[in-house]
């Protein structure tokens, strides 16, 4: 069996902020437990406060040079408070999608982030999510609903404070577990784990 390449491509959610464990680690786990005997290599290219506009600038050798068989892409959180309109940040996701389609990617997953316990920032960044989501739909990639699974848990009675690092609006080794728990069930119900 040929060695297939995950890209984990994204900003501080994806890089793991603030905590020694984040989803792409947790993410891989599941992937090796489901599919024994894979020969899988991991690359995290997450890159705090970034945005899908430096996504774009860096995708080249952060993402096409790897040569991947699968690609996640998290942005969002940082351009809804740079001065991206939810239009430019869906367009940068189709040129990213494009881009990696093009190098010969077989399976490239859009996901959205944690809710964001200030409802302030929480009302700036929805747009995003429904942004990213059209996107995927038009592209045919999948999208991984983190921000609704994430509800769901807490509307069941999770603790935001579990979830969240004290003081912090990343999310804490808990929360990144929570992320995982989306990502892997959106490759199991896409196929994405099987084409694996």
């Amino acid at each position: 069996m040929s060695r297939r390449v995950y890209v984990a491509f994204g900003d501080s959610i994806t890089d793991g902020y603030g905590v020694s464990r984040g989803f792409v680690s947790f993410v891989t786990e599941r992937i090796l437990k489901a599919c024994p005997g894979l020969d899988l290599l991991t690359v995290n290219t997450g890159m705090s406060g970034d945005t899908s506009r430096g996504g774009l600038y860096r995708l080249g050798r952060d993402v096409l040079d790897h040569r991947p068989d699968l690609v996640t892409i998290n942005f969002g959180v940082n351009d809804a408070f740079s001065g991206i309109s939810p239009e430019q940040f869906a367009d940068n996701l189709r040129e990213m999608v494009s881009r990696i389609r093009g190098a010969g990617c077989e399976w490239t997953l859009l996901l959205s982030c944690e809710a964001i316990p200030d409802q302030w920032a929480e009302r700036q960044v929805l747009p995003y999510w429904g942004a990213m989501n059209a996107v995927a739909e038009e592209t045919g990639c999948v999208y991984a609903d983190v921000h609704g699974h994430w509800l769901r848990e807490l509307e069941g009675g999770r603790s935001e404070s579990e979830l969240i690092i004290p003081g912090d609006l990343h999310p804490s080794e808990e929360g990144h577990r929570l992320i995982a728990e989306a990502v892997f069930q959106a490759m199991e119900e896409s196929g994405i784990l099987a084409g694996l």
